[in-house]
């Protein structure tokens, strides 16, 4: 199962370098953050950077959540392990995993979808995690060059920040 960890915004590679470097591999199968591609309009084009889709958030695979927090307290103050108000560990729940899994290519990376408008501007298809989840879009930015999609995360209905990029867009 996927547990979350919170750590200090813009921290997360840190943590997770810290979990795979002092934490026995046998108590996890994976620990990762979760990146997407974001892009910014510059006088020469769009500047693509990445960024954590989930700020301050770690994902770690395992089984034994006990040991992990346990380990954890050994990890100078940067993360604790997400629990409930009945000190259960909070687990990602299946519906929301098959989202994250769904929206990511390799290495844990929401790319941005290419879109395709119509006459008003509304997105009428897309490829990648836009594609997969467009009848959940609740607000498109085109100028920006983000959609937001109304997704169950942590228990939550949230609005998740996913990028696009148009057939023009020079990079």
């Amino acid at each position: 199962m996927w547990y979350v960890i919170q750590t200090t915004t813009g921290q997360e590679e840190v943590l997770v370098d810290m979990i795979r470097r002092q934490i026995p591999r046998e108590d996890y199968t994976e620990c990762f953050y979760i990146k997407r591609e974001c892009a910014k309009k510059e006088e020469s084009g769009w500047d693509v950077y990445i960024a954590a889709l989930f700020p301050g958030y770690v994902f770690v695979d395992t089984e034994q959540p006990g040991e992990i927090y346990k380990e954890l307290k050994k990890v100078p103050k940067l993360s604790k392990i997400l629990k409930n108000e009945e000190e259960i560990f909070l687990a990602v729940e299946e519906e929301e995993r098959v989202f994250l899994e769904n929206i990511q290519s390799e290495n844990h990376l929401v790319k941005r979808s290419t879109v395709t408008l119509d006459e008003e501007k509304k997105i009428i298809s897309a490829d990648g995690a836009v594609g997969r989840y467009l009848d959940q879009i609740v607000k498109q930015r085109i100028r920006k060059r983000y959609v937001l999609v109304r997704q169950k995360f942590l228990g939550q209905e949230r609005k998740i920040l996913l990028g696009i990029r148009l057939e023009e867009d020079k990079e």
